[in-house]
């Protein structure tokens, strides 16, 4: 089809973006806790609710949060999906399936995504009892925490 600027093209361009982001007091104690294999949350002196991964101020109750408490590495199944389709870099692909799943920390008012393994998706419930699973030769302190799988 010719514009008035000629004939339409579409450019490709990629996107393969860097990003620094400074996480953060709570959340580098929340990494640097992971590398020790905890799982830290904080808890609200007002509704008395544990956040992780944990957050300065409660968004209920708009109280800042100071008391650290170290939760249990199992916890509940509370949703899940497999995927099949990846991204990296901005480009979507064809991917093995894999399980993801919220895993609410026993204790923990809210789940964490991670991976699920170790179970066919069709045996998987909510509220199945879950573990975390470590990875000591994690790249870095986000992948440490490797996955859930059944407890």
């Amino acid at each position: 089809m010719e514009g008035l600027m000629g004939s339409y093209f579409t450019p490709a361009v990629p996107m393969d973006f860097g990003y620094n982001y400074r996480l953060g007091a709570y959340l580098e104690r929340y990494l640097d806790g992971l590398k020790e294999k905890k799982i830290l949350g904080v808890r609200c002196s007002g509704c008395g609710k544990v956040l992780v991964p944990p957050r300065m101020y409660c968004g209920g109750c708009r109280l800042r949060l100071e008391e650290w408490v170290e939760l249990g590495t199992e916890g509940e199944l509370v949703e899940f999906t497999v995927g099949h389709v990846s991204m990296s870099k901005g480009r979507l692909s064809q991917a093995e399936p894999f399980t993801i799943g919220l895993v609410r920390p026993d204790g923990a008012a809210l789940p964490l995504l991670a991976r699920i393994r170790g179970a066919d998706p069709a045996a998987l419930r909510p509220g199945m009892r879950m573990r975390a699973v470590w990875d000591p030769d994690a790249e870095n302190e986000y992948l440490v925490l490797s996955h859930y799988e059944p407890a």
